[in-house]
């Protein structure tokens, strides 16, 4: 994670966050923050097989199930800051890519850091590297012109103009624990509108409390301390989680009508989690489902 580059008390963090989730051009000046200050953009890349490990599990799922990456389109929602994993998909092969994102976060700079350093070290397996640098001022253009990827944003994954069974494949990357439940619903519906039939969807979701990325003082359990509304304070829309575990992302992709074909959950250790007096909140969940971190669950909407 870039933000074990800088470290930070959480509840300071959270109190940033707070102040720049209000401010006038709160998320440029975030940017600028990152950027500068905490100089976590451009993230940390190398070695790529460990940074792009998600990424390029994404592949490995699709291959083993017979894709034809250089056929498929690929769809993504919350590009990010960088494009990494649609930069790393298209060394893969991955031709035509939509990535959508609610707000407008791409930065020139950003990406041409992530196709410099995938110049000199690609990911194992990779059949191109990229070659040709992005412009600010032609983002758009050069992205579509160079690596095949159509960037939309501002715009809500709820309502998509794209038309029904159009899309071969749906990858995303850390992002669903970031998306508020009353929208996780409505994302997946569309999704499986869009896909086709027996289409795969990969979602890598990470369930740990993020700013035990940057706070050595707490481990990745913490906010299963704070109920709904103690949270609340630490919680802005800039820094969201939605702290739901993998039984919550089963039920919304199984009630939208998605098959589980396949699922990778990680854990963390008995000891850490023994440390957090965990809140009523979340004692109804098996001990084994809060152990869970994360869990990558591979997806299809039924032929």
């Amino acid at each position: 994670m870039a933000f074990r580059r800088f470290k930070i008390g959480w509840k300071q963090k959270a109190a940033a966050f707070n102040f720049l989730n209000t401010a006038p051009f709160g998320e440029t000046l975030y940017y600028v923050l990152q950027r500068y200050v905490t100089k976590t953009i451009p993230r940390r890349l190398a070695p790529t097989e460990e940074t792009g490990a998600a990424q390029i599990s994404h592949v490995r799922k699709f291959l083993r199930r017979g894709v034809r990456l250089d056929e498929a389109t690929l769809f993504e929602f919350g590009a990010g800051w960088d494009l990494y994993s649609n930069i790393i998909l298209y060394c893969f092969g991955v031709n035509r890519q939509i990535t959508v994102d609610i707000r407008r976060l791409v930065k020139a700079e950003a990406v041409n850091a992530v196709i410099e350093h995938l110049q000199v070290d690609p990911p194992q397996g990779a059949i191109r590297r990229p070659a040709a640098l992005i412009r600010q001022s032609h983002l758009e253009q050069d992205l579509r012109e160079s690596y095949g990827i159509t960037y939309r944003a501002p715009n809500d994954a709820t309502t998509l103009d794209f038309a029904d069974d159009s899309i071969d494949l749906i990858a995303t990357t850390s992002v669903l624990e970031h998306v508020p439940d009353h929208v996780v619903q409505g994302i997946m519906r569309e999704c499986y509108r869009i896909l086709k039939r027996g289409g795969l969807m990969s979602h890598v979701i990470d369930y740990s409390d993020h700013y035990a990325h940057s706070d050595p003082s707490i481990n990745e359990f913490n906010y299963l301390a704070f109920d709904e509304k103690a949270w609340a304070k630490y919680n802005p829309d800039i820094h969201f989680q939605n702290r739901r575990r993998s039984s919550y992302f089963r039920q919304i992709f199984e009630r939208c009508g998605f098959a589980i074909r396949e699922t990778d959950p990680w854990h963390g250790e008995a000891d850490a989690l023994e440390k957090v007096p965990v809140s009523s909140q979340f004692k109804r969940y098996p001990r084994a489902e809060l152990l869970e971190l994360g869990c990558h669950f591979l997806l299809e909407k039924p032929a």
